[in-house]
């Protein structure tokens, strides 16, 4: 008998957190999870709107992909016999496919965020965990518990000491006033005292969450079924904090502080605790790991995810190594050494000419500084090539496969 619970929180990047690396913030409890999960390293979105991630997650299908009848993850585990109930604050939700299968959905009502809570009970995201907890310790065996926090696309309404702990006797403070997500356009040089108050008001956040997911953590470790269930945490996009001129959701950016998400998984037993996988994953592969840890089969059609379980155990096979990422006006192809954005100059223009191309180095220019194109044009001749067979591979899937990935596009120059 297998349980699963899934943590969705909305708008937290990979960066933001110490398993990935960040020094400046405290995650203890973050950092508590990985210590018995199994982290991705390089979770990448396929895509930045809610609607198209839940179908990637909850129907196996790339955001490139066209969409098909597929049975939905919900759908299938209630055909099994597992009870689903999801928890969430986030309306849009209630129009995503594969939703009515849940026998129990527990709407939040979310807040405006007109000011910082006074105390942590009162926000929006200690409100949403609390009701997930308690869901949790009445769901009977075997069950999915999915939570969908709207994390930092909702109030940033921790208490104004958690932005505050942030700044340098130099600095100056976070906005004390500031509770809706701040979202600005910089036509040309950022004022560094600006971008920092957002920037320790998101990590606010980040302590904030935190918080909640130690009490989370303290409640379902506690539970009878803890050593028959999977715990995974992730988001479906991350939130953009000047580090290309843009604050807030973008439609343009497709840069790591969007795109890089976290990924960390707890398996039954912790198995596979402290494991880093490095290969390039996306939200299909985590639908799939959930399919594969319910030892359900796919209904005669084949899913896109390759089971995130599947990577952890064996060599993953010659086509993996591509990861692509789709927003309205911007598009972006991974490889173990090169991220390829291809941007619209003009929103509204959507032939190939005008598009904007830019090619980094990866992993080493993490946060996409150092703009390559025109002295590597073997890269992007080859990142341009790996594009259209992926945006070919993703339209008539499963009928066409991928080729070997390029020596040059897995290691780059080393």
């Amino acid at each position: 008998m297998t349980n699963a619970v899934v943590l969705v929180i909305d708008r937290l990047g990979a960066g933001y957190l110490g398993p990935y690396g960040n020094t400046w913030i405290e995650t203890p409890n973050c950092n508590r999870l990985a210590a018995c999960s199994a982290l991705f390293e390089w979770a990448l979105t396929d895509a930045v709107d809610l609607p198209t991630v839940y179908r990637s997650y909850w129907q196996g299908l790339h955001a490139l992909c066209p969409a098909r009848p597929l049975c939905s993850l919900p759908e299938a585990l209630a055909a099994a016999g597992v009870h689903c109930t999801l928890v969430t604050d986030e309306p849009q939700l209630a129009h995503v496919p594969g939703i009515a299968h849940f026998a129990d959905r527990l709407a939040l009502t979310p807040t405006d965020g007109e000011r910082p809570a006074a105390e942590v009970f009162q926000t929006q995201m200690a409100q949403l965990f609390a009701a997930a907890a308690d869901q949790l310790e009445r769901m009977p065996e075997p069950f999915l518990l999915w939570i969908h926090s709207r994390g930092m696309a909702g109030a940033w309404d921790a208490p104004v000491e958690f932005r505050n702990q942030f700044a340098d006797e130099d600095d100056p403070l976070p906005p004390p006033e500031l509770a809706l997500p701040p979202i600005k356009r910089f036509e040309s040089e950022c004022d560094p005292d600006e971008l920092l108050g957002y920037q320790h008001a998101y990590a606010g956040q980040v302590a904030l969450l935190d918080l909640c997911l130690g009490a989370f953590l303290d409640t379902i470790q506690s539970t009878a079924g803890w050593d028959r269930t999977l715990l995974a945490l992730t988001s479906p996009r991350g939130y953009p904090l000047g580090e290309h001129q843009v604050v807030g959701p973008c439609d343009a950016t497709v840069y790591e502080e969007q795109i890089h998400v976290p990924c960390l998984v707890r398996l039954p037993h912790d198995r596979g605790a402290g494991l880093r996988c490095q290969e390039l994953v996306q939200p299909p592969d985590l639908g799939a790991a959930l399919w594969d840890m319910f030892q359900l089969a796919p209904d005669g059609e084949r899913r896109w995810g390759q089971s995130l379980l599947e990577l952890l155990a064996t060599e993953p096979p010659p086509w993996r190594g591509r990861a692509a990422t789709i927003a309205p006006a911007a598009q972006a192809l991974r490889t173990p050494a090169w991220l390829l954005v291809r941007r619209h100059d003009d929103a509204h223009d959507d032939t190939d000419e005008d598009r904007r191309r830019e090619v980094f180095a990866k992993p080493d220019d993490r946060w996409e500084v150092n703009e390559v194109a025109n002295r590597c044009p073997e890269a992007l001749e080859q990142l341009e090539n790996a594009w259209n067979e992926f945006e070919q591979v993703a339209q008539t899937f499963p009928l066409m496969q991928f080729s070997q990935l390029s020596d040059f596009l897995r290691e780059g120059f080393g």
